[in-house]
């Protein structure tokens, strides 16, 4: 069975599939990703927890402000939805607002797969 900070590591390695998959349209290119990504596998399962744990802290200091910006998106419009005074669009807030208005349907579909 594999452990909870290598499950995780293996998770956001597809995430940086799916976002780098579609985008690569030479065959060459993509033999070199999925050799690169496979490898990646394989280093992850190997690599000891204590390690995988300091990496993964690591990119929690790197992501953690674009997520927690995510989050306050996420409530922003849930709030919203439900009849609140809406957030102004300056400032901060606005560039917040902006996280999740890219494409509604796609970004709805999102939270509601994630539960939130």
């Amino acid at each position: 069975m594999m452990s909870k900070s290598k499950e995780f590591a293996i998770n956001i390695l597809n995430g940086f599939d799916e976002l780098a998959r579609p985008e690569i349209q030479n065959a060459l290119m993509a033999k070199i990703w999925n050799y690169i990504r496979n490898y990646s596998h394989k280093v992850i399962l190997k690599k000891p927890d204590e390690e995988i744990q300091i990496k993964l802290l690591k990119i929690y200091k790197i992501f953690n402000e674009y997520f927690t910006d995510l989050d306050m998106a996420i409530e922003i419009k849930k709030s919203e939805a439900l009849g609140s005074i809406p957030v102004p669009n300056v400032g901060k807030m606005a560039e917040i607002k902006k996280i999740i208005e890219s494409d509604k349907i796609k970004a709805l579909e999102l939270i509601k797969e994630l539960g939130l």
